[in-house]
């Protein structure tokens, strides 16, 4: 069917067409990101429920994980012990009766009506007794045998909600619109990605992934569009990164490189065996056509900012300009420092760009900017602002690259002639297999060595009743000479937590406390100047304790600093820890980090803290908490209708991203404009679908 020039497509209808939405419920839906039929179809289950096998009640045995209909007899709401309600629910069949209880959750009685015909799926447990299920799942389903299929003997799909959408009404809207779609569903791989991925058709697994015949047709239809996810995020990035290559061609580095022998030679330490490795990695890159476009990771201290600066010669010894550009400000007044210190003795000009400047200043660096007259610019987004224009950049590192978004990186050198080399670099540590996936336009490498002298920091578990004894620690290390971090995970209290907060604490620590110790603070909320200011007098050990909050997760370098305290280190995931754990322990003084548990710190958590607190290792840290926590939108899109990873988890399938990985890559390299018969599906399916959603994401 036609409509103008354009095909009718069902996939890109709005949803609210759909039989049982309509504009009310459409507005919920669209909390859930759903406005099209192609969002109903492509909205996964969280989970399933195997109702496939139906019991009758006097089967039921205790113990026994059962699923079985019945009709509801009686609903009783009473109210036990404390206070606390108890709802239950009496349901019965011709073999027998059992109750299905609920604690404190006496809005459900209005959701059950006598004589109504329920599914129930539970554990089956004895109580004087009495044969129960507690807080089972129990869903009406009328007396509609077709639509009763939708939610019984079957394997079952639970779907993420939200107000206004119960789960049997998204299970029926979704069944509407996979009819409605029936027949319109493209696929998007050619027969030979389907074989050498070994996935079904995307029509037969869309069908499979909602209401599938078994688990193992449930986890093929999963495969399939785990691919999808990866598969064209990898094709975008192969793509970008061959067209860029061919479009705008990077400046020439190639040896000698005698600034750069000056600049290692004229270091006050060793290079360690990792960052010379390294280095000649992004020297060979800078000679090659492709040119350079790299990630490296390494721990806190490795030694990333030296590596980086000594790229930036390599640059700058041939005629260029070199850029640094830090997430905050406190980072980039740190490496401006540092570069001065190693820089100007070689001649190498340098100028600093940051928001804070004062405005005359602001105008002079970017004037300098563009006449040339300075070699290395460091600064932070300031950098990619459109009244900057650099004379002829040639490199642009980028620190802590998973602070920036995609837009934001792609900024640097957009306005160029030549496109500058890239390296960009990251403390966190992300598994191979990961790093692919998220920065799959990057080649890799990796400081595996730390300084000679840098020591472990040890980790302590304290009970919420030891604070006292750690403030006596860190007390008697203060008259040692040694310096605090005191870190809160909020900077004022909140009336809705009882979580404390770093303006109020450090006012008591200050008074009660550490009386006799003077104490500084420093959070986000702070202007630069006072910000500056409190680092500073810490720095220069004017003050001992410094009580903040995760801003000094990145940017603040106190080599005497030599504890840090977390207070409710539950509230944090595992990186995070791991990155404000590497702010200690940088000078003489062995490090030491307490994890001062909240009162309410359950088991699991517990659990997950004392791993961290057992390994020191970054990236067995961080593949623990993709593990715990999952992937998410980890690649620098946040936007709405960017894609993400709902279902694949590239450290469980690693061999999956490896084949997509190299799948994309024969692809691009043979076909670089998808322009191939027999790439049609993939070319229709990129371009129409998957690509405008990334730029939509990017505009954003």
């Amino acid at each position: 069917m036609e409509t103008g020039s354009r095909s009718y497509d069902p996939l890109q209808q709005s949803s609210q067409f759909i039989k049982g939405v309509g504009p009310a419920r459409q507005v919920s839906l669209e909390r859930l990101g759903i406005r099209t039929v192609e969002d109903l179809v492509m909205h996964f289950p969280r989970a399933y429920l195997d109702r496939r096998n139906l019991v009758p009640i006097g089967r039921l045995v205790p113990g026994m994980e059962a699923n079985f209909t019945g009709t509801i007899l009686a609903v009783s709401p009473r109210r036990g012990r404390r206070a606390r309600s108890i709802l239950t629910v009496a349901v019965g069949d011709e073999s027998g009766v059992v109750n299905l209880v609920y604690f404190n959750q006496p809005y459900l009685e209005k959701y059950f009506r006598q004589g109504e015909r329920v599914v129930v799926s539970g554990e089956m447990t004895i109580y004087r007794g009495t044969r129960q299920l507690v807080s089972p799942e129990c869903e009406a389903i009328g007396s509609d045998l077709t639509e009763s299929l939708i939610h019984a003997g079957r394997i079952v799909p639970v779907y993420p909600l939200t107000a206004g959408i119960s789960q049997r009404m998204m299970r029926r809207i979704v069944h509407g619109a996979l009819e409605k779609s029936s027949g319109a569903v493209p696929e998007n791989l050619t027969s030979a990605l389907m074989r050498e991925f070994d996935v079904p058709p995307r029509a037969e697994a869309l069908a499979a992934i909602h209401y599938p015949e078994s688990l193992e047709t449930l986890e093929r239809a999963k495969r399939r569009f785990k691919v999808e996810e990866v598969f064209f995020l990898h094709l975008l990035l192969r793509e970008r990164r061959a067209r860029a290559g061919r479009e705008r061609k990077r400046p020439p580095v190639p040896p000698p490189h005698p600034l750069l022998e000056r600049f290692v030679a004229g270091l006050p330490f060793e290079l360690t065996a990792a960052q010379r490795r390294v280095l000649g990695e992004i020297a060979a890159d800078a000679e090659r056509a492709a040119g350079l476009n790299r990630l490296i990771q390494g721990e806190v201290g490795s030694g990333k900012t030296v590596v980086g600066l000594a790229a930036a010669m390599l640059a700058i010894g041939k005629g260029y300009q070199a850029a640094l550009m830090a997430p905050t400000e406190i980072l980039a007044v740190q490496h401006f420092e540092r570069a001065r210190l190693f820089c100007d003795p070689l001649g190498v000009r340098s100028t600093l760009l940051i928001g804070a400047m004062p405005k005359a200043e602001k105008a002079r660096a970017q004037e300098d900017i563009r006449s040339g007259s300075v070699d290395l610019i460091v600064g932070t987004h300031a950098l990619i602002q459109d009244v900057v224009a650099f004379k002829s950049l040639g490199l642009a590192v980028i620190d802590e690259q998973h602070r920036f978004g995609v837009k934001q990186r792609a900024r640097f050198g957009a306005e160029e002639a030549v496109l500058p080399h890239y390296l960009v670099m990251t403390a966190t540590p992300i598994p191979r297999s990961l790093a692919q996936t998220v920065y799959g336009d990057l080649d890799l490498s990796v400081i595996d060595e730390m300084p000679r002298g840098r020591r472990r920091v040890e980790t302590k578990l304290v009970p919420a009743d030891d604070r006292g004894r750690v403030y006596g620690e860190i007390r008697a290390a203060f008259e040692r000479g040694e310096q605090a971090f005191i870190l809160y995970p909020l900077v004022q209290e909140s009336e809705r937590t009882d979580l404390l907060a770093a303006t109020e604490e450090f006012e008591r620590l200050q008074r009660d406390e550490f009386a006799a110790h003077p104490l500084g603070l420093l959070h986000g909320r702070m202007s630069f100047e006072e910000k500056s200011k409190a680092i500073e007098l810490f720095r220069r050990g004017e003050i001992r304790g410094l009580v903040t909050t995760t801003v000094i997760e990145v940017g603040v370098d106190v080599p005497n600093a030599s504890m840090l305290l977390v207070n409710n280190p539950e509230r944090f995931g595992l990186a995070q820890l791991h990155q404000l754990r590497g702010r200690v322990g940088r000078g003489g003084a062995a490090g030491v980090c307490w994890l001062l548990l909240g009162e309410d710190c359950g088991a699991a958590a517990r659990g997950r803290l004392a791993f961290f607190a057992s390994h020191d290792d970054g990236f067995e840290v961080a593949e623990e908490d993709l593990r715990l926590r999952g992937p998410g939108e980890i690649w620098g899109y946040r936007q709405s209708g960017a894609p993400g990873f709902r279902l694949i988890n590239p450290l469980g399938d690693h061999e999956l991203v490896r084949l997509s990985w190299d799948a994309a890559g024969r692809i691009v390299e043979r076909d670089p404009g998808l322009g191939l018969a027999e790439h049609r599906p993939v070319a229709y399916y990129f371009h129409r679908y998957y690509r405008p959603k990334v730029e939509l994401a990017e505009i954003g």
